[in-house]
């Protein structure tokens, strides 16, 4: 069934283009999934129609889009490749590549990229290490900054309300800011809160310190880079001295009122409970482009408190894009995907549709080009919520971002020491050996998390629990097959 054109021949649409240099028997029709989070709008065709224009005059290729929910890419992928259907690229939004190699769904793409993914290799620099499986390349992820810092980000009229002044060269540790929570909470009352504790996997969602969890999540054990950036030993962050200063932390400030007291229980949206005023930041990462993001979603000022510097570790591939065992030509389908990263007009197209359709230019000089969309998500005629091609720092950048963010974001990530990345870059573990033990873990952690996270209850009560709890669920005996896989990984290198 996917094997139609709506009707169309390909030649027929070649024709009407008049650009097309490849004839009818050498285009060759990839399939791509399109992330969706429900209807596609009535812009759809137009944009394909237009990659079409692109790709069949320049590679001799013709994608169609197939949309499929977020939720069920791996479904979809699935159930495709089982029934023997074509579907040359397929996408993975945070479950990571180890159920589409283990269930035998995917090509291994380490001779093919050299090949035919010179411009991915080009684009994506050290965040290709993130698409590695078992000593080999399994997935392309989207080509980004490879770098993180963390810190807070606070709302600049409180700050400004209480003379408080951010030094911008300084990194704040978890007392300082605190005197900073200290004299905000005095003056705005009971009701008004420092943050909203996130459900995150890294203390204080990254802001506590540097911490590298291995292309996994802390259920298989973490680096503690904190202690030094030449870590190879896989150690339970839950049983460190760093953890139970974290937890106590937590809880001292819960007692403060710095968070609500049903932060632990609450179902409601992080990005509504700050619209409401009631609080002054979030803990998140400061990474330029973060910034924006934030400001934008909660509609204030915000600036960043830094807390932990930018550095590099071997993280998980939280959007790659895979080639199916059963594509029509694997070459095709990563000249396409090639293609994608290395033409900014591409991407372009996939992310943000048609100029005058969905989106308006403001300005475009040498440092970049910045756009506005039309209307909002809801009446757009085309509208990809997830950002998943190519190179990001080739697209546009959105109103009212500055026009060399960009640019900004290179430099940001190209100054991160040598001495700041982490030593394992390229490794991930696989877990199949000790699946069952893992996802008893990792529901341990959904247990107890998110109310160490809120300070809802005593450490001294719910540390002990916890930390049982993970090690009859086998947490040793996940860390010490990670280990054993690590050391083995290492001594190849």
């Amino acid at each position: 069934m996917k094997k139609t054109l709506l009707g169309i021949t390909l030649a027929a649409a070649m024709a009407a283009s008049g650009t097309a240099v490849f004839a009818e028997e050498e285009i060759t029709e990839i399939y791509m999934q399109w992330p969706s989070l429900g209807s596609t709008g009535s812009g759809f065709q137009a944009v394909e129609d237009a990659l079409n224009e692109l790709l069949e005059t320049d590679i001799g290729v013709h994608v169609i889009l197939e949309p499929v929910s977020y939720a069920e890419l791996l479904n979809d992928t699935t159930l495709t490749v089982t029934s023997g259907e074509q579907l040359d690229l397929c996408l993975e939004i945070g479950t990571g590549v180890a159920p589409y190699v283990s269930n035998g769904l995917i090509l291994p793409l380490t001779d093919l990229v050299q090949e035919y993914g010179q411009g991915i290799l080009e684009a994506c620099g050290d965040t290709i290490y993130s698409g590695y499986y078992q000593n080999e390349l399994y997935a392309i992820p989207v080509a980004y900054i490879s770098g993180d810092a963390y810190g807070y980000v606070a709302r600049q009229d409180i700050l400004d309300k209480y003379g408080i002044t951010i030094d911008d060269e300084k990194y704040y540790t978890p007392e300082e800011l605190e005197e900073i929570f200290a004299v905000v909470k005095e003056g705005e009352g009971e009701k008004f809160y420092m943050a909203i504790p996130g459900n995150s996997y890294q203390p204080m969602d990254g802001a506590w310190m540097e911490m590298d969890s291995l292309s996994a999540t802390p259920a298989s054990g973490v680096l503690m880079l904190c202690r030094g950036f030449d870590q190879t030993t896989v150690t339970n962050l839950y049983e460190t001295e760093e953890f139970e200063t974290y937890a106590k932390t937590m809880y001292d400030w819960a007692q403060k009122g710095y968070y609500s007291a049903d932060a632990a229980t609450t179902t409601e949206d992080g990005t509504v409970l700050f619209q409401t005023g009631n609080y002054l930041g979030v803990f998140a990462q400061n990474t330029p482009a973060r910034i924006l993001e934030l400001e934008s979603q909660y509609g204030y000022d915000m600036t960043p408190i830094r807390m932990i510097a930018g550095y590099k570790q071997t993280s998980s591939t939280v959007v790659s894009w895979q080639i199916p065992i059963t594509t029509a030509s694997a070459e095709k389908a990563m000249e396409t995907l090639n293609y994608i990263y290395a033409n900014p007009e591409a991407a372009t197209i996939l992310q943000y549709g048609l100029e005058g359709q969905d989106y308006q230019v403001v300005e475009s000089t040498e440092e970049g080009t910045v756009i506005e969309f039309l209307g909002d998500a809801a009446s757009l005629p085309y509208y990809q919520p997830f950002t998943v091609y190519g190179d990001r720092l080739s697209w546009p950048v959105v109103a009212p971002a500055p026009i060399d963010l960009n640019q900004q974001s290179r430099e940001w990530d190209a100054a991160i020491p040598e001495e700041r990345v982490s030593t394992t870059l390229g490794y991930c573990f696989d877990m199949e050996s000790v699946s069952t033990e893992y996802s008893a873990v990792y529901a341990v952690l959904n247990q107890y998390l998110t109310t160490i996270n809120c300070g809802a209850l005593d450490p001294e009560v719910v540390l002990p629990e916890f930390q049982s709890a993970l090690e009859s669920a086998g947490i040793d005996t996940v860390i010490a097959e990670n280990q054993r896989q690590l050391d083995a990984w290492l001594a190849e290198q």
